[in-house]
């Protein structure tokens, strides 16, 4: 697969996308557990809000990440 300087840095930054999207997603994780784990209902409710958000965002970063990755690997191969 042949890149152009400017195919280069588009997969380069759509790749850290990807990787802040994983992480977005394990510091979510991290974040909102011991909320989850609280005996509490309202806080455990509340973790468990804030980690599907957390999760969502961090998904969409990474599919955002995902698609550069693949526009550009097959733009570079036509």
């Amino acid at each position: 697969m042949e890149l152009s300087p400017e195919e280069y840095g588009a997969y380069w930054r759509a790749s850290i996308r990807v990787a802040a999207g994983v992480l977005v997603c394990f510091f979510g994780l991290r974040f909102t557990a011991p909320l989850r784990t609280h005996p509490e209902a309202g806080a455990s409710v509340l973790g468990v809000v804030l980690l599907v958000l957390l999760v969502l965002a961090g998904t969409y970063v990474a599919m955002l990440g995902v698609a550069r990755v693949v526009r550009t690997a097959v733009d570079a191969e036509t």
